[in-house]
């Protein structure tokens, strides 16, 4: 049976992990289920451990340790779009707040929020954007909303290479420039958590900085690599070319 997830609002929902941890697969519960510590001094976690549920499950607990995050997990559904997620730096940079010592919030530049919808008009996207900015004005947060359906029309004419026509919303996480920021959380109806993270959590946990080479994207990984240095100067930050 899914995890319970408790949000600070009181509402508890199940969590659902996509693609299932393969750490988890047909393998023996454990006779002994222990916490992992949530602060660096207390090491970090082996690859195996970071394809697990119960690591999914700390790291969803601390993601919505972040105020700004729990709100938009519960509110945006009733803007009636199915296909969506919050994404990005607005996780893994909670997590990495929290496991060293700082708030929640500190750093985090913006919050992403993913959808695909069949319209692809800049019309349709700049609706969901208004409905987005009244539901979340309290925040006192930017919160980045697009439509996932249109980025190949704007995305090359912005940052100067290609992008692929996308299907879903869980794509465009795919194509994020580095594994951390490759995680969705979204809530589903009035009952699931879903977690989708493709790469898994092991860089979210152990503050790893990993290129995501699905499209070509060096420069603006340089550049964000460069400004999460300076805001969590211990992370490890892997080049995007291996030639070095």
């Amino acid at each position: 049976m899914p995890a319970l997830i408790q949000f600070p609002s009181g509402r508890a929902l199940r969590l659902r992990v996509y693609p299932r941890p393969a750490a988890e697969k047909d393998r023996a519960p454990p006779t002994a289920v222990k916490s992992l510590p949530l602060f660096p001094e207390a090491g970090g976690v082996s690859r195996a451990e970071a394809g697990g549920e119960r690591l999914a499950r700390q790291v969803v607990q601390l993601c919505l340790m972040n105020r700004v995050n729990a709100a938009i997990i519960e509110r945006f559904p009733h803007l009636g779009l199915a296909d969506w997620w919050l994404a990005g730096g607005c996780l893994f940079q909670t997590v990495w707040n929290l496991r060293s010592g700082r708030r929640a919030e500190q750093g985090i530049k913006d919050y992403d929020i993913v959808y695909y919808a069949d319209d692809t008009s800049e019309d349709a996207e700049a609706e969901v954007i208004r409905a987005a900015e009244a539901m979340f004005a309290d925040l006192g947060a930017d919160v980045q909303v697009r439509n996932q359906a249109r980025v190949h029309v704007w995305y090359p004419k912005k940052f100067g290479v290609a992008y692929p026509k996308l299907n879903s919303a869980s794509e465009g996480i795919m194509n994020f420039a580095c594994r951390a920021a490759g995680v969705g959380l979204k809530r589903s109806g009035d009952e699931f958590l879903d977690l989708f993270a493709p790469f898994g959590l092991a860089d979210v946990w152990n503050f790893v900085v990993t290129p995501n080479r699905s499209i070509p994207a060096a420069a603006a990984y340089a550049e964000k690599a460069e400004r999460w240095k300076g805001e969590w100067p211990q992370i490890t930050v892997h080049p995007w070319s291996d030639e070095n």
